[in-house]
């Protein structure tokens, strides 16, 4: 279960908490208040299930190529993106260096790795990246791992 899709059913609990408390005070009949928590809950199962339904659906459609992983990339000539191999990255620090085709060292910042959560690289990778002219030199950004 995703954090949107926690925090949803965290709200509708409260909702039909509340919608209970409110019906049982007006209502003395405990079996209505009952079934009507259980109508809400249906119906708001059934609309929070779909758009995860339709995403799958339009995920499976869609071809392998348009929707690879955010850290691998197949190599392909439509890439503007330079590319280099991992000489060294310090996982516990977040950083490391990429040597360019021509030799020279590049600086790599996690931050600036592609993908989600833990993010780091592992010597020796190729990698495709963009380098730019920081303060303190070379800096590697919009990094990704290739794959053949």
């Amino acid at each position: 279960m995703s954090g949107n899709q926690l925090i949803k059913a965290i709200i509708f609990a409260v909702v039909v908490a509340a919608g209970v408390a409110v019906a049982q005070i007006s209502t003395g009949n405990l079996w209505v208040v009952v079934a009507v928590a259980f109508v809400i809950s249906l119906v708001a199962g059934f609309v929070l299930s779909v758009p995860a339904a339709e995403a799958r659906v339009a995920g499976s459609n869609s071809s392998d190529d348009e929707y690879l992983d955010d850290e691998d990339e197949e190599i392909n000539g439509q890439d503007d993106r330079e590319t280099g191999s991992v000489k060294w990255f310090n996982v516990s620090k977040g950083f490391g260096f990429i040597t360019r085709e021509n030799g020279d060292d590049v600086f790599v910042h996690f931050r600036n790795i592609r993908g989600r959560g833990h993010r780091s690289l592992n010597e020796g990778q190729r990698v495709k990246f963009y380098v730019r002219q920081s303060d303190k030199g070379l800096q590697a950004e919009d990094v990704s791992i290739l794959r053949a």
